[in-house]
Order: structure tokens, then C-alpha cells, then sequence
């Protein structure tokens, strides 16, 4: 933070929101103020960006209004924090649920905050992996400009990186011999019940845990691995 202070040519505000206590109002505050309070706040918050409005999402389906703010729902608060509190968190998603899109803004905003981070999107097959990292890009772009000093990023096929920062976000396809090699901050698995090699996946994947790391997998209900994992029935 030391660097966005230096920006801004000021002290940044506590996040005395996080303890109970009132901020000054937003609007009171003038451009460069905001934005330090606001990154200060966002730094140890991310559900605090959803809450302000700052990230979008995209409805092909929708014709008139496909881009729309990510919902401020109280159970989407409940999975955003435990996915903060949590290494290891599988969760049952359907449709409208909006579960892939909420796990996607976490795992930028990770890489968004913490420098250095590696973070690892993974599908059934690389070009649904860079239909997560592309989701990736529409929200860090729709981000707007007023309300968070964004860091340089840049799209490529399967990544998005923040050079500044020596951050990444990298989709692979799932294998255990995909991930092996890499040492992660964090990784998301889509549709992880219908994955033909999720066991072996995860397998080479846990050590991620084992160090600091988190694993989220994210799916549609399956008998399968992915049910044995959320019922604990896995041997």
C-alpha cells in the first residue's frame, strides 16, 4: 500500500468500516480521497466492491440489459466470506445462481490485491478455461475508474496478468500433470463433477493447500468425486 500512498500524495485512511465505525460519507471526500479510502477498504474487503457497485457481470442471454452489477445477495456475502476464511471450499451451484461469476471476481481481486499471487482457472478443456479468464477481463475492465486505482493488467489467451504487480491468472485444462509444476496462490475449478480426471486433478492440486493456497471447486450437483468431497465421503 505503501505505493498507492506515494500516488496519491497522502495518508491513506484507515478502514475504520470494518471495525463498526462510520467513514466520512464517500461523496465528501474529494477524487483522490475517495479512491484511497476505497482501496484501503477493498484491500481486507472484496464484498465491499460488490457493495458499492463496482463489479459487473454479463448476460448473453439478456438482449436489453446484458451488463449488470454483480447482486449484493446476503448468501452470495456468506460464500464470499467463506471462501476468504476457508483453503478448501466446494460448493452446489445451478444457473442462476451467479456462483461462477461471484468465484471469478474473488480470484481477481486476489490478484488485484496481493502481489505476487498465482492464480489458476481451470475446465474440463483450455478453451472453456479462457471463457473463465475472459470473464476475468470483462470485469476488471467494467471496474470503473473513479472508484479504484486499477493496477495494469493485460488479456491473453489463457491469462491475465498484472505486470506491476508479478500477479497472475492463468486458465489450464484440467490434469494432474496441468498443475503440478506450478506453486498457486489459488485455484478455481468449474464444473468440477463432470470433469473425466477430477480425482487425479485434485490430487496434484492439494499440496496448494498443504502450503497457505486455496482450492475452490464449483460445479453442478453429480454423483462423483465432487459429491464425495462435499460429503466428506472420500477415502
Amino acid at each position: 500500500m505503501d505505493t498507492l500512498q506515494e500516488i496519491l500524495g497522502q495518508e491513506i485512511p484507515r478502514p475504520s468500516v470494518i471495525t463498526g465505525i462510520p467513514l466520512e460519507p464517500a461523496q465528501d471526500l474529494a477524487p483522490a480521497q475517495k479512491i484511497a479510502r476505497n482501496m484501503e477498504i477493498y484491500y481486507r474487503n472484496p464484498w465491499a466492491m460488490v457493495e458499492d457497485g463496482c463489479i459487473y457481470t454479463l448476460e448473453e442471454t439478456n438482449i436489453l440489459n446484458p451488463i449488470k452489477p454483480l447482486p449484493n445477495h446476503p448468501w452470495l456475502k456468506e460464500v464470499a466470506n467463506q471462501w476468504l476464511s476457508e483453503p478448501l471450499l466446494a460448493v452446489f451451484k445451478s444457473r442462476r445462481m451467479i456462483i461462477t461469476w461471484t468465484m471469478v471476481f474473488l480470484h481477481l481481486w486476489l490478484a488485484m490485491f496481493r502481489e505476487g499471487a498465482a492464480i489458476f482457472l481451470v475446465s474440463d478443456k483450455e478453451e472453456k478455461s479462457d471463457e473463465l479468464v475472459k470473464r476475468v477481463a470483462f470485469i476488471y475492465n467494467h471496474i470503473p475508474d473513479d472508484m479504484v486505482l486499477k493496477p495494469e493488467g493485460k488479456y491473453t489467451y489463457c491469462n491475465f496478468k498484472f505486470p506491476g504487480l508479478n500477479s497472475r491468472i492463468q486458465g489450464v485444462a484440467q490434469g494432474a500433470d496441468q498443475l503440478r509444476q506450478f506453486s498457486a496462490t489459488a485455484i478455481l475449478c468449474d464444473e468440477f463433477a463432470f470433469w473425466e480426471r477430477a480425482r487425479e486433478t485434485f490430487m496434484a492440486s492439494k499440496p496448494t493447500i498443504d502450503g497457505g493456497g486455496k482450492i475452490t471447486l464449483i460445479s453442478s450437483p453429480r454423483e462423483g468425486f465432487f459429491k464425495e468431497l462435499c460429503f466428506d465421503l472420500v477415502r
